[in-house]
């Protein structure tokens, strides 16, 4: 079993620089800036987290969802972005960035699984 984690890991430093390399395309391009591209990446992130949950196995499962969307994804930017906008007085926005991308998210995730599923 340690060999699987021994290659989620370097999956996970993949997908961190996955995200890095995405915010950077994006966060230029697209209203909201870097927030705007934090949601998309986590949106992304769970359809293709449901697509790996309809076909793959509990380790393989682990391994990419785990590995590579858990480096790909981020919790922590997302609620860094919601609290700083909060911070800033922009409530509204704020409250449209922390339910957009969770039920977007949630769709994306049950879309995927049930299209490969």
């Amino acid at each position: 079993m340690i060999g699987w984690y021994l290659l989620a890991l370097p999956l996970c430093g993949l997908g961190a620089v996955g995200r890095v390399l995405v915010t950077q395309a994006t966060e230029q391009r697209l209203p909201g800036g870097a927030p705007t591209a934090t949601a998309l990446i986590n949106v992304v992130g769970a359809a293709l987290m449901g697509m790996f949950a309809a076909v793959c196995g509990d380790v393989w499962l682990m391994v990419l969802g785990g590995g590579l969307l858990g480096g790909f994804t981020t919790f922590s930017t997302w609620m860094v972005e919601v609290d700083s906008l909060h911070r800033a007085g922009r409530w509204r926005h704020a409250l449209l960035l922390l339910v957009a991308p969770m039920v977007a998210g949630i769709g994306a995730f049950a879309a995927a699984r049930s299209l490969f599923g």
